[in-house]
């Protein structure tokens, strides 16, 4: 058999590896030999074949494992990854109405920005009558007019 070798971070990880070795390879009741050692770093390896030749082995007994717990644990894990798809589809959808409300309210900023610099760069402004005559706008009105531009481009840009 081959030497196989397993860096893990935590001691934790070490005894579920361990545990689920022993699970899928023991029969019922027998011990199993693995050997355990830590680097320099602290990372602890479990392995079948010891690092060094006076490495010290470890038995463990395993007993099965119920069927039912396994079972219970599987649906438990296929239900969180439902829930957590579900949420990941959420999280997209939201992105993307978002980012339609960022471009809508972007346009409407940028509708509001030319229609003030349009009235504050003419210099006369008018409206055409229904006749197609040209009715001019006092200065009043006309200052007005940029003056309430100016507040419509503040409100809804900000600035």
């Amino acid at each position: 058999m081959p030497q196989q070798h397993v860096n893990l971070k935590s001691p934790w990880q070490g005894c579920a590896l361990v545990l689920l070795m022993l699970f899928v390879s023991a029969r019922p009741g027998t011990a199993q030999e693995v050997y355990k050692s830590v680097d320099a770093d602290g990372h602890v390896t479990y392995s079948d074949r010891g690092s060094t030749k006076n490495a010290p082995k470890t038995s463990l007994k395993v007993n099965e494992g119920d069927p039912a717990e396994a079972a219970r644990l599987a649906k438990e894990q296929q239900l969180l990854k439902a829930e957590d798809a579900q949420r990941a589809r959420q999280d997209a959808e939201d992105a993307k109405t978002k980012a339609a409300e960022d471009r809508q309210h972007e346009t409407v900023c940028k509708n509001a920005r030319n229609n003030f610099n349009r009235l504050r760069d003419s210099n006369r402004l008018f409206k055409v009558e229904a006749d197609g005559s040209r009715s001019y706008y006092s200065d009043e009105e006309a200052d007005a007019m940029r003056a309430q531009a100016q507040r419509a481009m503040t409100a809804v840009c900000g600035s």
